[in-house]
């Protein structure tokens, strides 16, 4: 059971075929005995985009089911300030369109003097995108597959705290039915928690435990990235997010999501760019999709200080601690496969005197100093190779007391 590095144990298979009658009962068991343009809806008279410009359509999520779309920017505007007036304009449009019904509304902004002939349509442009070309839910979902967990709790070395805590706040989250709808607990809390969330610094377990919990569910696992869901269109980010839900919901996967951080910092407060608009609509998808989803979302973060308090509500938060010297020890005994050629002076205790290491500090020491070994023709792993390659990995290793900063950027409008 140790922390360790992304990819660095052996992947097990496991079937996703498990009833779920059957995976309560693994959690239970597991709990009971821990183990250690603006446009008119039918598009009809609407300008041709002139030579030049690009036509860009940026479909925006409206009670009424409305989808405006802003054309005409040059192509060659700056990616924020065109970020900018599309997200303006929309916004614009929306509110109009709140107060007067849903009729259409076609507006049409120019700088041309009154009388001016109209471009005709670029060449090379196919024209309008129509609803019907957008990828359903469905469609997007399909880029993200379940696949069977990597790691079993027999790997996790955590405090036994730790994973009482990590266990109780599972068991929470898949119970959550009966807790907040049978047994009335959402007359007290509307938003009842729908994710663990695991911080602590990198390579302390986060994603071994991830898998670990869906192994012991039973269930396969979906693992993303916000970075997999981004996208240079405005509007588009939202809607992967909600389609990683749908894939995770029809596969009956568990959903991992790593560096959450991404998806989950705090809001603006107000929106002057299009960038800062881009990730208060992916925050805002976030909460409606944690709100609505009845599977389990572990979330992994290193930097939780930068949730947005929203999702205080809706998650369980666990703390994964740096090993200390007794864990180090476990990591490391752990962490020598039975194949492998040791020599009789490999001590895990005396190697566990390094400090400062984590699971996955001690997972790349051991390949490291493998490969080595094998390189200079010698027949056994001493203790001088496996102390030898800690201290290497430790004098390579990032050291970083803040993230590095992000330029923000406009989300590009999708072309015609």
């Amino acid at each position: 059971m140790s922390p360790t590095s992304k990819g660095c144990s052996t992947p097990r298979e496991n079937s996703s075929s498990t009833a779920a009658a059957s995976r309560e009962n693994r959690l239970t068991n597991a709990y009971a005995t821990p183990m250690p343009t603006t446009r008119s809806p039918s598009g009809a008279d609407r300008p041709p985009p002139a030579p030049g410009h690009r036509g860009e359509r940026t479909p925006v999520k409206n009670e009424g089911a409305t989808a405006f779309a802003v054309t005409g920017i040059p192509h060659g505007a700056d990616d924020v300030e065109a970020g900018l007036l599309r997200t303006r304009l929309i916004a614009a449009a929306k509110a109009f369109s709140g107060h007067h019904g849903p009729q259409p509304l076609t507006v049409t902004i120019t700088n041309q003097p009154p009388g001016a002939p109209t471009a005709p349509p670029r060449t090379d442009e196919a024209g309008p995108r129509r609803e019907a070309d957008e990828p359903s839910e469905a469609e997007r979902a399909a880029r993200f597959t379940a696949t069977a967990p990597l790691h079993s709790f027999d790997r996790l070395v955590l405090p036994a705290r730790t994973l009482d805590q990590l266990l109780r706040a599972v068991h929470t989250v898949e119970q959550r039915r009966v807790l907040y709808d049978d047994w009335g607990l959402r007359s007290i809390q509307p938003h009842p928690s729908s994710a663990v969330n695991l911080e602590g610094a990198p390579g302390t377990g986060k994603t071994l435990a991830a898998h670990a919990i869906a192994d012991r569910l039973g269930r396969p696992v979906i693992a993303a990235r916000a970075s997999q869901l981004e996208s240079k269109f405005h509007g588009e980010g939202p809607k992967n997010l909600g389609a990683l839900f749908h894939a995770a919901r029809e596969q009956g996967a568990v959903l991992f999501l790593d560096e959450a951080d991404a998806l989950m910092s705090a809001r603006f407060e107000t929106t002057s760019h299009g960038s800062e608009h881009a990730v208060n609509a992916m925050r805002s998808e976030m909460l409606t999709a944690l709100d609505g989803h009845e599977g389990l979302v572990v979330l992994a973060t290193n930097l939780v200080t930068s949730y947005d308090t929203a999702f205080d509500s809706r998650v369980w938060h666990v703390r994964f601690p740096s090993p200390d010297r007794a864990a180090r020890a476990e990591i490391w005994r752990r962490h020598l496969p039975e194949a492998l050629p040791l020599d009789g002076d490999v001590s895990p205790e005396q190697l566990a005197e390094v400090d400062d290491v984590t699971g996955r500090d001690i997972c790349r020491a051991v390949i490291d100093a493998a490969a080595e070994v094998l390189r200079t023709g010698r027949p056994r792993v001493s203790q001088t190779d496996l102390l030898a390659a800690v201290h290497r990995i430790k004098a390579t290793r990032p050291r970083r007391t803040a993230p590095l900063p992000v330029p923000a950027q406009a989300p590009a409008a999708r072309p015609d």
